[in-house]
């Protein structure tokens, strides 16, 4: 009986095979009282599983490092951090001396207890660091056990790989051969697991909660890894639609492939351009490939999600990689946006009852201003290394984009005062992704040198909606019409006061959408590549004043079906051959 199993996309693409469920391995832990005169063999025993774990992960970084990047094998150096944590390892020696307790027993312990502090925080971006804590916990016990790290079997025949989860480990050593795509239970995009599988190009749709329960080895499935969803038992129909809908693509991508090198300007030589959002340096080289005319969008999170903190040397380090590779193309690059409950240097904080109107973002940063000073030093220092933008997150008042901008004055002081080279004249921008901030826009392009809408928190703080919440998921929608009129105000108060704007979040990656940012004013798109070819092949097929014309008519209408009506009849005219 056919089943549709739905999930986030980790890594893009589309993938028909046979389903391969990988259940891992069944840890057993013996748990059992050490005689006297046995606990210094028991803490020998945990001694050599230690060092046996920590030169396995050695050994995976060093494979990774030479066959993808230093970036993903940085991965597994948070992984030594972990095993090699003084306050962890004094914990396991004391519980084996004063309890007496088989090392099994306390291991597994202190990892749960590690896990279940992790898991009830309610955040997605620290609870996803739990796959990591479970990678090193199996390892260290298989090792003890002399069982051997959990791993994929040898494979002989391509499949789609379900899991309940996979370790950053098990994907870095997956033959890629093999494993066409793969689907998880848990996780998200920001997990290491996700960074990895767009690494390695690997489809891989996460976090769909019962995707393997759902599944049988055996069975033919179908992954959309554009979608976000997973056919299980598709019809015949449906494989030769998928088949015929994988062969366009392939005979579209080739197609667009011509593109990459034309520039973005409409019929009428209105001339837009398109820039890439990028997570890690990792992606430098596809995103350039894809014909970006830069970076929009450098999200600095992923520097700052191990045990340690990044010092400003290995920030420096990581913005200058991207903005030699991208020189002389700007590089636009956002400070942390996070909140304490994402940094396990800050898991000690007081819970947020409501973590995405709370200390986050800019309000973190200013709430943790040494850090934030960290950062800074390393941005500007690198700037000089190319053509450098630096951009606030969730700014919501005109106090936060002063205080932001003295610190940043500030900090510029420091780096003169110690002969340090940095670009004074760098831009510094804001990302307008609350109402607050589109509603004041115009008093913010006062202090502002650029803005960028992010989409994705600007339609969920609008609307009032949770896209994670089932009940009410459908509410997200952004052709909402009060959505449209804060894009159309937001493009108003910076053409007045004569601000560069673009638009960054989801709505500029994703085709359905660029005729409507077209005609409300937008000309500057960042994205992923996943739709790249396809929004600049749109961009060059169409007038502003058929884009515009059009917008007028959506916004004619109240209910949001009928919005939506508007758009795809006319799309459905203007490009039949494509799917939106």
């Amino acid at each position: 009986m056919q089943q549709l199993i739905t999930g986030i996309i980790a890594s893009p693409g589309i993938r028909i095979g046979r389903a391969y469920v990988y259940h891992g391995s069944n840890l057993i832990i013996p748990k059992y009282t050490v005689e006297p005169g046995g606990v210094e063999e028991e803490l020998g025993r945990y001694n050599r599983a230690l060092e046996k774990t920590k030169n396995d992960i050695q050994s995976i970084r060093e494979q990774i490092s030479k066959s993808l990047s230093r970036d993903m094998a940085d991965i597994f150096s948070s992984h030594l951090l972990v095993l090699e944590d003084p306050m962890i390892t004094e914990k396991v020696i004391r519980t084996i001396r004063e309890e007496r307790r088989n090392v099994e027993w306390v291991v597994n312990d202190i990892s749960m207890d590690l896990i279940q502090g992790l898991s009830s925080i309610d955040d997605v971006y620290l609870r996803e660091r739990i796959i990591d804590i479970s990678d090193i916990h199996k390892r260290l016990i298989g090792n003890l056990q002399k069982t051997g790290a959990p791993a994929l079997p040898d494979l002989d025949e391509e499949v789609i790989l379900f899991a309940t989860d996979l370790t950053p480990s098990d994907t870095a050593m997956m033959n890629r051969k093999y494993v066409l795509a793969f689907v998880t239970d848990t996780g998200g995009r920001t997990s290491h697991t996700a960074i990895m599988a767009r690494a390695l190009d690997i489809p891989a749709i996460v976090g769909t909660i019962n995707g393997t329960s759902m599944v049988q080895d055996g069975q033919t499935v179908i992954v959309d890894a554009l979608r976000g969803k997973i056919i299980i038992d598709p019809t015949a129909e449906e494989i030769e639609e998928y088949n015929r809908y994988r062969e366009d693509l392939v005979l579209l991508d080739a197609e667009l492939a011509k593109l990459t090198h034309l520039p973005a300007t409409t019929l009428d030589n209105e001339v837009c351009h398109i820039y890439g959002n990028i997570e890690i340096p990792e992606e430098m080289k596809m995103i350039k490939e894809h014909g970006a005319q830069g970076i929009g969008l450098y999200r600095s999170e992923f520097l700052f999600l191990d045990r340690a903190l990044p010092d400003e040397e290995k920030q420096y380090l990581a913005y200058k990689k991207v903005l030699e590779f991208f020189k002389p193309m700007p590089v636009t690059i956002r400070t942390l946006d996070v909140g304490g409950d994402k940094i396990y240097a800050y898991n000690k904080t007081v819970k947020e009852r409501n973590p995405f109107l709370g200390c986050r973002a800019i309000r973190f940063s200013l709430e943790n201003e040494p850090l934030f000073r960290t950062q800074l030093r390393a941005i500007l220092r690198a700037s000089i290394h190319g053509n450098t933008r630096l951009m606030f997150p969730m700014i919501s008042t005109v106090e936060e984009i002063i205080k932001s901008r003295n610190i940043l004055y500030q900090t510029m002081d420091e780096l003169r005062s110690e002969k340090k080279e940095f670009d004074p004249d760098i831009p510094i921008g804001i990302m307008i992704e609350v109402p607050s901030a589109a509603i004041n826009a115009d008093r913010l392009a006062e202090h502002s040198d650029f803005f960028s809408v992010g989409t994705n928190d600007l339609v969920q703080y609008t609307i009032a909606v949770d896209r994670i919440s089932e009940k009410i998921a459908y509410l997200y929608n952004p052709l909402n019409l009060s959505v449209l009129r804060l894009l159309r105000h937001i493009v108003d108060a910076s053409r007045k006061h004569e601000v560069p704007l673009s638009i960054c979040g989801e709505m500029a990656g994703e085709p359905l959408y660029t005729i409507p940012l077209l005609g409300l004013g937008f000309r500057n798109f960042s994205m992923g590549t996943a739709f790249m070819h396809q929004i600049k092949r749109i961009i060059r097929s169409v007038k502003i004043h058929e884009c515009e014309e059009l917008v007028d008519e959506m916004m004619k209408r109240d209910v949001t079906g009928e919005i939506e009506k508007v758009l795809l009849d006319y799309l459905g005219q203007k490009f039949p051959a494509m799917l939106f």
